[in-house]
């Protein structure tokens, strides 16, 4: 199977608005799990995923930049940048809403902040397209 690598986010926008000095962003998929057994079972006899949690954050450099967008909601949509300079990838997040930030600013280095943000869509499906 072949892979691809990818760096350096960029172009990144929240309902539109850039954000701008962003290093790194991750995002994560979770699904509920379901596990049950009846009286006599030594393992489980029923272990099901279930609805799908769309969260992440976006790390940035600018703590004050951080503060602002801290309450915001929108569609988010950033783009990967190909480490083999070809088919970068744009990826939407709707429905995704900061949910706070950390910041940080230390003695002779540079200031730094993590936003972290949840994402649904209305209709129940999944909130992350990438292309």
């Amino acid at each position: 199977m072949s892979y691809n690598v990818y760096h350096s986010p960029k172009n990144v926008t929240l309902g539109g608005t850039a954000i701008t000095g962003v290093t790194a962003i991750a995002v994560s998929q979770m699904y509920g799990e379901l596990h049950a057994a009846a009286d006599a079972d030594v393992h489980e006899s029923v272990a099901v995923h279930t609805t799908g949690r769309t969260a992440g954050t976006l790390s940035l450099l600018d703590p004050v930049q951080a503060q602002a967008a801290g309450g915001l909601s929108g569609t988010l949509v950033f783009t990967w940048t190909n480490a083999a300079g070809s088919n970068d990838k744009t990826v939407t997040i709707t429905g995704c809403s900061m949910a706070g930030w950390d910041g940080q600013v230390g003695r002779d280095q540079a200031s730094r902040a993590v936003l972290k943000f949840v994402a649904a869509k209305p209709d129940g499906t999944n909130p992350v397209s990438i292309a």
